[in-house]
């Protein structure tokens, strides 16, 4: 169940106060006869989808282009096209952070300005809107309910609603409430919003499918703080040059950032995701295995592969939770035979090493006994970080990336776009403290795995030291081989071919079946 937010106490006379002399203000300003939408307003405004994405930068004129759309469904006329609730009262519903700000000094000024006295019962404001109730009812019985995010869950539930317009990013769970009110009349929805919460659930579930094509039925337009004509570039700039960048890309741009900072800055799909290959491609290569072990949360096994001139390909994983070792290591096997051939060594998590307190058996022993033999890895995490970031970046030498990873290992990509670094709870603190220096740590299982690679091979290159350090067990693993058992492979270190495909530095995968 999501936590309950416990509403604030309002103070009735100072909030309509300030509500009284913003309406006041709004009423001297033009209404919706003089609006004169901007380019990407008009985007917005003429988008047919169910749902709407209409996300960019501070002053952007978001609000604006929400409130103005609201208004278009509640009065049965759009200038831009034809809708489905045209000839009847519509039932809407505005929802913003809170009362006191977000719904009265906001939200209630702009549909004060915008809504033309015609429309309104009697041509009052006073007689349209109820203040106990805050409804806003028009002389066509349409009616708009505003609501906010600091309510608790109950409170939006009801009756069904026509359309839904969510200022600023809405808590996945009140989202998802709101969203159901709809399924009666196939209503729909639009966010007009700035991403200061980072890349969130809107992120994944909405800006992602809308911009990837993979929800037609979602439709996003990012608007820039300067695609608003009535703002001045010098004034805007004042105000975003004390800003970090990460806050910045997402008040200027509209930008989905991580605020607490990317982990992997230098990561991009176009430089380092390519297409899926044909293991047999790289089956003189080294191949490694790294595991990083969960129940609840995934177990992510991935597939490394280091040719002789020091670039890596990952080119497989295995990401599931709620599955046993024994379950695990069928799909590991299975994966094997497919590459067709078992890795040279499997690495994996230290603290796989620890006995349970009842049974005495531990993690890698249980893979063991399903022939998985996992040798110990360097969990330094400062140390893997740095030998990942340095794989990442472009080598000159060669004109691309030592390390990419291909499409099918979609969970990793998705943590190495996503990991971030800790941050503090609240503004106030992150302000006034250092950036932290530990990872945020949530959807990290793949990029751990990945890590415990990197921080077992600090030199990939098979120069004799290297070799060397792989084949001493003891010195490198802290353990000794074990012997097969039955007709399990022995995946933990097989014996390297001798006629490895040594290609020239500077050669692309050429030999890659894709």
């Amino acid at each position: 169940m999501p936590r309950r937010v416990k509403e604030k106490k309002v103070d009735t006379a100072s909030l309509n106060l300030m509500f009284t002399e913003a309406i006041r203000h709004q009423l001297n300003r033009p209404n919706l006869y003089a609006y004169r939408p901007h380019a990407k307003q008009l985007k917005f405004h003429k988008a047919n989808t169910h749902t709407r994405l209409y996300i960019g930068g501070n002053r952007s004129g978001k609000t604006t282009g929400g409130v103005v759309e609201d208004i278009y469904w509640l009065i049965g006329r759009h200038p831009y096209k034809r809708l489905p609730f045209q000839d009847q009262p519509v039932r809407g519903r505005a929802v913003a952070v809170d009362f006191n700000y977000g719904v009265a000094q906001i939200l209630l000024p702009e549909f004060a300005r915008w809504l033309p006295p015609s429309f309104l019962i009697n041509g009052s404001w006073e007689d349209s809107y109820n203040k106990e109730f805050r409804m806003l009812t028009l002389a066509n019985k349409s009616t708009l309910e505003f609501k906010s995010y600091d309510q608790d869950l109950e409170k939006f539930a009801g009756t069904s609603r026509h359309f839904t317009h969510y200022d600023e990013e809405p808590p996945q769970h009140i989202y998802n409430e709101c969203q159901a009110r709809l399924v009666d009349t196939n209503g729909y929805s639009w966010l007009t919003m700035t991403p200061v919460e980072g890349m969130s659930w809107v992120y994944d579930s909405l800006y992602l499918p809308g911009t990837e094509g993979k929800d037609p039925d979602i439709s996003v337009v990012e608007v820039d703080m300067l695609d608003n004509p009535h703002i001045g570039a010098e004034a805007a700039e004042r105000y975003l040059k004390g800003l970090d960048e990460e806050e910045r890309a997402a008040r200027e741009k509209g930008h989905f950032m991580e605020m607490g900072g990317k982990v992997f800055k230098n990561f991009s799909k176009q430089a380092h995701v390519i297409p899926p290959i044909n293991p047999k491609s790289v089956a003189n290569w080294r191949r490694f295995v790294s595991i990083d072990h969960g129940y609840n949360n995934p177990t992510a096994i991935l597939w490394h592969a280091v040719s002789p001139n020091n670039e890596v390909v990952t080119f497989d994983e295995h990401y599931a939770s709620e599955m046993t070792v024994a379950e695990h290591a069928k799909v590991y096997h299975e994966r094997c035979k497919g590459h067709g051939f078992y890795p040279d060594m499997v690495v994996g998590d230290p603290a796989m090493q620890q006995r349970n307190g009842v049974t005495g058996t531990s993690i890698v022993q249980e893979y063991a006994e399903a022939g998985i033999y996992v040798g110990q890895a360097n969990n330094d995490v400062a140390s893997g970080i740095n030998r990942m970031v340095q794989y990442l970046r472009v080598d000159p030498t060669i004109g691309r990336p030592r390390w990419r990873i291909t499409e099918n290992c979609s969970s990793l990509i998705y943590e190495m776009v996503r990991l971030r670094w800790k941050t503090y709870s609240n503004r106030k603190a992150q302000f006034e403290n250092n950036k932290r220096e530990e990872i945020h740590k949530k959807d990290d299982h793949a990029a751990d795995s990945a890590r415990y690679f990197f921080s077992f091979m600090p030199d990939l290159a098979p120069d004799f030291e290297t070799e060397q350090k792989i084949m001493d067990y003891s010195a490198v693993l802290g353990a000794t081989r074990p012997a097969p058992v039955g007709n399990k492979v022995d995946s933990y270190f097989q014996k390297p071919t001798d006629n490895w495909e040594i290609s020239p530095v500077g050669t692309d995968f050429q030999g890659f079946e894709y």
